[in-house]
């Protein structure tokens, strides 16, 4: 298809939105007050949440904002370690260094992340979020400067998905005043990690201009053990921004390049291996390798209106290619032939019944296999996203009311491409030979895109102690996918999918406040997730309704502003129909990758709780906080497929936990430092079912400590030392796709951060 980021066609045959752009744009005549920007928020505060932490308590609904302070507290370079102190987020393991993670909100279910927004600098950041959401591609945490998690009503504001969340990054901004950092840091895993960055403005007649140059880098060797290859990864991230600053409008140009290249896999281990050793990885996983690079190109313009109106608008274009070549099929035609072993999955749950396929998998020395047993899949896919947004924010007072008002639009392009092979192979001697080569094409060949024009309208309204916030948020959006069982794509395609919806979601939300620090909130919002594009035309949306209600006490008095603070928010959410999307990554060998399931009416509902507190020993601040999340799911109905399995009603979903906590406490001295983490996750399921879990399906319960400390050497040099799982706990973090795979195990840091 030829991309093309023009509004006038789409808008045209879209009369509604065409509305509502006209709606919003009518609102630049009202009188306002200009809002403030944030420049640690890359000057995007109208289209975020919170923005800062000052104005949190007065979000009526569940967000949390972790700025750079806090993120500096331990430097993850994991969002999984970044997330655990957040309730309601609910995380699946993988590669151990939060590559690829999985992360789910409120039960949403976590496979690649795709049933939440990801946005890095106001921008979707998943390789194509409408086309092929499962977001093999995640901005690298340990570069962000801050991380915004909204849950409830204040979803809609972000879109395609607002069922669940939405995480937004903000990367590096460029500094007030010329400056630089740079982070070192060395584990005992043969790990460097090294974050750098140097920028500044400069006045000129009038005027500033900025620029910035950034990079982060991060090698290991892994934690896993194999006896014929290489593990761990190189990651490599650049960014450079250039920005000019007038009295009344900005505009920042960010060009940021990021490689990678693992020797990662899907292939666990059976329980009897993981019981000897966790860590081991099997020979037949030995040519394992993930290589994937992105290209993004941003220019944000921010401008006063006139009458203390804002408005920021953002064009952007990212391409995203990845090749990950892994082990995805089991041939066992020449071996026992017994149809219960002929998955990889069904090998490692049974290796005694399988063990002429296991042998295949262990590959020990001397031993050799048929041709064409491993069938190793290069997954080969490109992506592209591209569009532009503007958000316009303002207040108009009516008679004694206030309205802070809101109105955004998006127009939006994605696409991905599959041109994927199979190849078949040996294991000789724990060598793997090549004994099939097919041709780039002829495992998958299949063209999806998807153009979307969406617009959000908000309006706020303060009426005394009270402030209400009414939304409403439209996805018009068209797909397409073209199939070829060859891959000459000359020919007409052998099958075509199309199809075009259009999604109203509105929500509605409200915070009191009493005095001495208290108020209660609550709201409802309408949840959305579409099928994939290569989903079935049968396949039904998924729909919900969400509901939140809680209370938080922050009582200011005399004390520092935040020295105490205590949240606590119940939700509901009421599924019309779940969705589940056949991926790799969930063990989709019984379905056709792509394809979404209906589940039918599903219930989700917890409590998440938040205490912040910080007191003082002598000359000691000790800053201490506790988050706890409680979920419960329950599907209403029976059915059978090849993607859920075999349900009963009153399951429960797997990988979501019932009870998670998380306990930060930190020692602050005036040149040192000491913060300790210590995250529980209760027992969860790996496929869904109800009552006591079975072992072979069980992910057991766990708890994790890490321990970071600093000493300051000089005004501008930091020592650091770190330990990331304290007490080397050993756990399972995953039985999915294939087998059991490992959490992290301890690692050892000691590092410099220097300021200049």
């Amino acid at each position: 298809m030829t991309p093309s980021l023009f509004l006038g066609h789409q808008a045209a045959r879209r009369p509604v939105l065409a509305a509502t752009l006209l709606i919003g744009s009518s609102l630049l005549a009202a009188p306002s007050f200009a809002q403030q920007t944030n420049p640690d928020l890359n000057n995007l505060d109208i289209i975020t949440v919170v923005g800062t932490v000052g104005n949190a308590n007065d979000i009526p609904g569940a967000v949390t904002f972790i700025g750079a302070d806090a993120l500096a507290e331990q430097t993850y370079a994991d969002i999984n370690r970044v997330l655990r102190r957040v309730p309601g987020v609910n995380l699946q393991e993988e590669d151990g260094y939060g590559l690829r993670p999985n992360i789910g909100l409120r039960g949403s279910g976590a496979d690649r992340s795709s049933k939440i927004v990801i946005l890095e600098d106001g921008v979707l950041a998943a390789p194509a979020a409408y086309s092929a959401p499962a977001a093999y591609y995640f901005p690298v945490t340990g570069r962000m400067n801050a991380v915004e998690i909204s849950k409830g009503p204040a979803t809609i504001k972000y879109g395609p998905n607002t069922t669940a969340g939405a995480i937004q990054f903000f990367s590096t901004p460029i500094p007030q005043e010329p400056s630089g950092h740079i982070d070192l840091l060395l584990s005992d895993h043969n790990r460097l990690i090294t974050h750098a960055w140097v920028g500044g403005r400069k006045a000129f007649n009038g005027f500033d201009l900025g620029a910035l140059v950034e990079t982060f880098q991060d090698r290991t060797d892994g934690f896993k053990e194999l006896d014929t290859g290489d593990t761990g990864f190189v990651l490599q991230d650049y960014v450079v921004k250039l920005g000019a600053y007038l009295p009344n409008q900005s505009f920042e140009l960010k060009l940021q390049s990021k490689d990678e290249d693992g020797d990662e896999t899907y292939l666990g281990l059976s329980q009897a291996d993981f019981d000897a050793n966790p860590l081991r990885r099997y020979n037949a996983s030995a040519l394992d390798r993930m290589d994937n690079d992105r290209q993004t190109y941003q220019l944000t313009h921010t401008i006063g209106l006139g009458n203390d109106w804002d408005m920021t608008t953002i064009a952007y274009r990212t391409d995203f290619s990845r090749n990950w070549v892994k082990l995805d099929r089991f041939d066992n035609s020449q071996l026992s032939g017994n149809g219960a072993c002929n998955s990889l999955d069904e090998i490692l749950r049974d290796p005694l019944t399988c063990s002429q396929e296991f042998q295949v998998l262990e590959g020990a020395p001397g031993y050799v296999s048929p041709d064409d047993a491993l069938q190793l899949r290069a997954n080969n896919r490109t992506y592209y996203t591209q569009g532009i947004q503007s958000a316009v924010a303002g207040t108009v007072q009516t008679g004694t009311l206030t309205h802070n008002l809101t109105a955004s639009l998006r127009y939006h392009e994605d696409e991905v491409d599959r041109f994927q092979d199979q190849d078949g192979y040996r294991i000789d001697n724990t060598a793997l030979i090549l004994t099939t080569d097919n041709a780039p094409g002829t495992q998958a060949n299949r063209l999806s895109s998807s153009k979307a024009l969406s617009a959000y309208l908000e309006n706020r309204t303060e009426i005394g102690a009270l402030s209400v916030t009414a939304g409403l948020r439209v996805e018009d959006v068209s797909t397409e996918q073209r199939r070829w069982n060859t891959p000459d794509r000359s020919l007409t395609p052998d099958s075509e999918r199309d199809n075009d919806y259009t999604e109203w979601l509105p929500a509605l939300s409200a915070i009191y406040d009493f005095d001495h620090g208290l108020s209660v909130l609550g709201g409802v919002h309408r949840g959305f997730s579409a099928p994939s594009v290569s989903s079935r035309q049968s396949t039904d949306a998924e729909q919900s309704t969400v509901w939140e209600a809680g209370f938080r006490y922050a009582p200011q008095g005399n004390s520092r502003p935040g020295n105490l603070r205590l949240e606590a928010i119940g939700f509901f959410n009421d599924y019309s129909n779940l969705l589940g999307e056949c991926t790799n990554s969930a063990g989709g060998s019984e379905c056709e990758i792509g394809d979404a399931f209906n589940a039918g009416e599903v219930d989700v509902y917890g409590l998440e709780a938040t205490l912040d507190y910080a007191f003082t020993a002598g000359h000691i601040r000790i800053p201490v906080s506790a988050t706890y999340t409680w979920t419960e799911t329950e599907i209403k109905s029976t059915f059978a497929d090849s993607f859920f399995g075999n349900v009963s009603a009153g399951d429960s979903l797997p990988y979501v936990p019932t009870h998670q906590f998380t306990l930060t406490v930190g020692l602050e001295g005036d040149s040192w430092g000491l913060d300790a983490l210590l995250n529980t996750v209760s027992e969860t399921r790996n496929i869904a079912g109800q009552g006591s879990v079975a072992a072979d399906e069980r992910i057991d319960a766990r708890t994790i400590v890490d321990l970071s400390a600093y000493y300051q050497l000089s005004e501008t040099v930091r020592l650091r030392v770190k330990a990331e799982n304290l007490f080397d706990e050993t756990y399972i973090a995953a039985r999915r796709p294939y087998g059991l795979r490992p959490g992290k195990p301890r690692e050892l840091f000691a590092g410099v951060s220097v300021d200049f």
